[in-house]
């Protein structure tokens, strides 16, 4: 039984990958950490050696139409083997999804809303989102076209009004840090945000015209690369070597816009790009994580499902213990842990595939 009765159009996906990683703009911190003025170098490689992953999704999606993750791993896996596999990475989709809450929570705790308890902040955010995931894939979908284009331009505007800050002397000397540094700092970008498309794999199945999956999720996840690369090179040109250890670089450079004391206090608007970007994300894992769930269960509806796992998810968030846990996390050991789920079963499940000549 078909669990999701809507449907998604081509342009609608395009958006809704870029406004997904669009949502991911304040993990740019954790690379810049360690890259810092090169971090810009850095994403660009990300969004290059994700394409060739990207294509491997593309392909198990065009292999299999109609079918979203959990059913592809069946078909390709067995039930039992195939129902294993996707529980893991529903367990992967809810982890994501209690991060980005958290991260959501923190963030506004420490520049927006710091008397609020993080809890309340999360409630709140989450409510948003389930709300979303009630009402299906499609209405998610159509928010995406106003919020990316609210992320684009104020991204454009920002970088516009601080012109006059900015330093090109800031970006040299180009990859004065140890190789290792930059491979580090391009794996963790790699798997936050760019591999994360991953996830869309649950989404495609619902779009409207599947001929043309591989060109608007590609043009997706390009217009969501380029939004970062911009808002990097802003961020370095302006703060320079300050980028290394600031926690939120754009609402810092941000800051610094003052034209006449007239305009002046912009990053209330870089906190909305934030919130609207990290709105699509979290709807999206949480979209997949109750699909899967139901899928997996058999059941007829995904809908009961919203409730329980937003209370999982807010759970799961609150054991972060601190910035600092979270950011080594993010840094550390989600890299890693993320290879097996975002490029050795894809290239797996794409080879047996293949063998076996599925689906027959």
């Amino acid at each position: 039984m078909k669990l999701e009765k809507g449907e998604i159009s081509s342009s609608q996906l395009v958006f809704l990958v870029g406004g997904f990683l669009q949502g991911s703009l304040l993990t740019l911190s954790f690379a810049g950490n360690i890259t810092k003025h090169d971090t810009w170098l850095a994403v660009i490689a990300g969004v290059a050696l994700t394409v060739p992953l990207a294509l491997v999704y593309i392909a198990l999606a065009q292999r299999f139409p109609g079918k979203n993750l959990v059913e592809m791993n069946e078909l390709i896996y067995g039930p039992y083997l195939g129902k294993l596999i996707s529980l893991q990475y529903i367990g992967l989709f809810l982890t994501i999804l209690a991060s980005n809450l958290w991260f959501i929570g923190d963030f506004f705790l420490t520049y927006i809303l710091p008397e609020t308890p993080i809890l309340v902040i999360m409630i709140m955010f989450m409510f948003i989102c389930a709300w979303a995931v009630r009402n299906g894939i499609e209405v998610i979908a159509r928010t995406s076209f106003l919020f990316v284009l609210i992320t684009l331009l104020i991204t454009s505007i920002t970088f516009i009004l601080l012109l006059k800050n900015m330093k090109i002397t800031n970006l040299l000397p180009v990859l004065d840090i140890p190789l290792r540094d930059f491979i580090h700092s391009t794996n963790i970008l790699m798997a936050i945000p760019f591999n994360e498309v991953f996830v869309f794999l649950m989404v495609i199945p619902y779009m409207n015209n599947q001929k043309h999956i591989k060109a608007t999720t590609l043009l997706g996840l390009t217009i969501g690369g380029l939004n970062m690369l911009l808002m990097t090179i802003r961020n370095t040109l302006v703060l320079g070597p300050l980028v290394a250890i600031l926690t939120s670089s754009s609402m810092e450079s941000v800051r610094l816009i003052n034209i006449g004391k007239i305009l002046t206090r912009l990053e209330m608007v870089v906190a909305i790009s934030l919130l609207v970007s990290l709105f699509l994300k979290v709807s999206v894992f949480y979209y997949a994580t109750v699909l899967g769930i139901a899928q997996l269960v058999k059941m007829r509806s995904y809908l009961p499902l919203v409730l329980p796992v937003g209370i999982i998810g807010i759970t799961l968030a609150l054991c972060f213990e601190s910035s600092m846990q979270f950011i080594y996390t993010s840094q550390n050991t989600f890299p890693i842990f993320s290879i097996p789920f975002y490029i050795l079963i894809p290239i797996l499940s794409l080879f047996i595939a293949k063998i076996r000549k599925l689906p027959k």
